[in-house]
C-alpha cells in the first residue's frame, strides 16, 4: 500500500503509534517493538536514525516531525 506523504495524529502519539499506521508491517502488534525481520528497512525522525533517539519507538511526535522510510538494499558476495 501507498504510504500517505502527509498525516494527523492524537495527541500524545509516539514514533512507534505513526509506523504502526503507515507502515504496519514493521511493528509487531502483540508487542508494539520493531518485528525482528524487518532490519530491511531505515527509519529516521527529522534525519535522526530512530535507533539514535533517546526514547527509540516511544519518542512522542510533534508537528512539522517527518518520517523517513528507506529500503536497506544489501548485496553478498
Amino acid at each position: 500500500s501507498e504510504i500517505p506523504p502527509a498525516i494527523e495524529v492524537k495527541p500524545g502519539s509516539m514514533l512507534r503509534d505513526v509506523l504502526a499506521a503507515i507502515a504496519p508491517q514493521l511493528i509487531d502488534t502483540e508487542t508494539g517493538s520493531m518485528r525482528p525481520d524487518q532490519d530491511i528497512y531505515g527509519i529516521r525522525l527529522n534525519d535522526e536514525p530512530y535507533g539514535l533517539l533517546r526514547n527509540g519507538l516511544d519518542t512522542p511526535m510533534r508537528d512539522g516531525d517527518v518520517i523517513e522510510l528507506s529500503l536497506i538494499i544489501m548485496a553478498g558476495g
